[in-house]
Parts: C-alpha cells; structure tokens; sequence
C-alpha cells in the first residue's frame, strides 16, 4: 500500500510542514499538528470511522476541501479497508489539479481492490482530463462494466454496446458522460448521444449532461439541437460555467453575437466577452468583425486588455499576409470537453 507516501503528499500539499520532523509524519494526524492544532482540535477526536465519512461529506458539500481530505484519512486511519474514502482524496485531489497524488490514490484502492467501480471511474475522467484517451476508455469500459455486473449484466463492455446497457439512480453519471466524451473526439456521434442519453437516465437534470450533449451536436453540426440543449441545462442550473460559454461560442458561430456576448457575460466581464466573440470571429476569418469586437474590449478595458491588443495586432498581420499573398492560418478556438471538466477558453 501507498499510504504513508500519500500522507506524506499531503504534508507539503496540506500544511506547508517546513517545520515537521520525521517523528511527525508517522500518524495521519500529524499533518496537523503545529499551526493547524486548534482548527482540527475537535474534529480529530472522531473516533468512528463512519462519524469521519459523515464530517468529510459535509465538508466538502460547505467548500472546505482541506477538512474534507483531513476526515477523509481520519477514516482511513480508524478503518483501513474503506476504500472509499481514499476514493474520494484522489477525487479532491484531481479537482485541484494534484493529478499525482490522485493518481496514487485511486492505484492504492485498486492494488487492494482492482474491481472497484469508483477508483476505476475516477482514474478513467483524471486520463480524460490530461487527454490520455486510451487509458480512459480502458477505466472508464471498466467501471460500467463493474456497473453492469451490479445490475446483473456482462461486466465485459465495448462502446459498441451502448444500446444493450443498463442503468439506475445508482449508477456514476459521469463515467457514462466521460464515454460519451470520448466517442464525440472519434466523431462517433450515435454512440456519444447513446452514452448521454444513458447519462440523463441517471440524472435527469444534469446541466454537466446537457452541455456534453449540447457541444456534441454542436461537433455534429446540429446546431439548432445544440442550442436546444444549451438552454435546457441552463434551466436546470443557471450558475453551470460551462454551459454559458459553449452557448456563448455556439451563437458566436452563428452570427448571433450580442446575444453571444450576453451569454459569455454570464461569466466574464463585457471586455473578455467581446474578445472571445472577436477570436471566433478571427478564427473564421472575419476580420472586420473580429477587428470590431478587439476595439470594443479595449475600449472597455484600455489600460488592462493586453489580449485583446494582442489579437487585433493578430487581425492586421493576417491582412498584412493576405495582402503579399501568403497563406494564414488561426487555430480552432478551444472549447469544453465537457466530461473532463477542461475550461473552456476561445482565446489563443
């Protein structure tokens, strides 16, 4: 088992710990002893290893990610067989960006337990995350597969067998999201909507759903569904960031641009709404909108909008090129995969 080098992962990531000898790193506990002492005075005294499941739960529900992991080993001290909670440091972690030592987590879960379905789930999203697609897919295929032995089918699964697949309350809706995620990057878009449309079986108002079936037709060229989507998740959870800015992208693709800044204002100030409406316009090669929209920022942010100088000096050096007859060429604006949680940006 990997523990002791996870808690010692969470000395450095935790506490800081630059005054910590070794005698301190042997008890989970240690991590916060010293400058941390008086906040986790009380919670340390958990002595059951569900009262510490519970505490971290609620923890992490309130945004304190800190307690959360400090419970969550609690548990693990009291109980070394819940996996569990060791499932959920390596989810904290690779929220954070900590992909090693989620990594290490959810391999220590596996070691012990190599069928477990959350340790295989959320190793396949943290692959997804960093674009290592065929390690995903081969965690992800895991984890449904333990998903359907639960429910009494083959644990053996392809993404050819989206049609055959069971699902319940109980299922990960986001393992099931993150297949359709990968068969959207193959262009396979009848298997990417079969996995959504499982994804919204489980949670039928899943704005983390929606705006991946949203940007699939939106890849597919089904622009008016795509839309469709977009505003349904947005009903369901109007504070969903990535929703607003794939909607955002998609009018900005459609010409709709006011409404297109209006959305990408939902989560960003005007000046940033209108440079990312500009850069989608430059990426299709319209440079006389694309120009109006740079000005636009930088008159709304003079002082401050370095980006949006930047690209409108970007717009006269591809004139400059067109005009001795050279070739130009402005990458695709990124936007959401949604099923790994990347955050969308349209600028370079």
């Amino acid at each position: 088992m990997k523990r002791i080098s996870l808690v010692m992962g969470m000395l450095a990531v935790l506490s800081g710990c630059q005054n910590m000898g070794p005698e301190k790193a042997s008890g989970i506990q240690s991590i916060y002893r010293g400058d941390n002492s008086v906040l986790y005075q009380v919670q340390s005294q958990l002595d059951s290893p569900d009262q510490a499941m519970r505490f971290a739960a609620s923890s992490y529900q309130a945004g304190d990610l800190d307690q959360a992991l400090f419970q969550y080993l609690r548990a693990i001290e009291l109980d070394p067989k819940r996996y569990e909670a060791l499932v959920w440091i390596g989810r904290i972690h690779r929220e954070r960006g900590n992909t090693q030592l989620a990594e290490m987590a959810f391999a220590d879960v596996l070691a012990s337990d190599p069928d477990n379905l959350g340790a295989l789930g959320e190793l396949g999203l943290l692959n997804l995350a960093i674009r290592h697609h065929e390690k995903a897919q081969e965690f992800l295929l895991r984890a449904v597969g333990e998903d359907q032995r639960r429910l009494g089918g083959s644990p053996k699964v392809s993404l050819a067998d989206v049609a055959r697949l069971k699902v319940d309350s109980k299922s990960p809706v986001r393992v099931y999201n993150g297949l359709g995620v990968l068969a959207d990057l193959r262009e396979d878009f009848p298997v990417s909507e079969g996995f959504y449309r499982l994804a919204m079986q489980i949670d039928p108002r899943s704005p983390l759903v929606q705006n991946s079936l949203g940007y699939s037709y939106y890849l597919a060229g089904h622009w008016e569904q795509a839309e469709r989507a977009y505003k349904q998740g947005i009903s369901y959870e109007p504070a969903y960031h990535p929703l607003w800015r794939n909607y955002g992208l998609l009018l900005a693709r459609m010409g709709r641009y006011e409404e297109a800044i209006s959305a990408f204002e939902q989560v960003e100030k005007r000046a940033e709404a209108s440079n990312d409406v500009g850069y989608i316009c430059l990426v299709e090669g319209k440079l006389e909108e694309a120009e109006q929209f740079f000005r636009s920022a930088i008159e709304q942010s003079p002082a401050h909008y370095e980006t949006a100088w930047d690209n409108l000096n970007r717009v006269q050096q591809i004139r400059r090129l067109r005009g001795m007859g050279g070739a130009t060429s402005v990458g695709e604006p990124v936007a959401v995969i949604p099923g790994a949680e990347v955050r969308p940006v349209a600028l370079p």
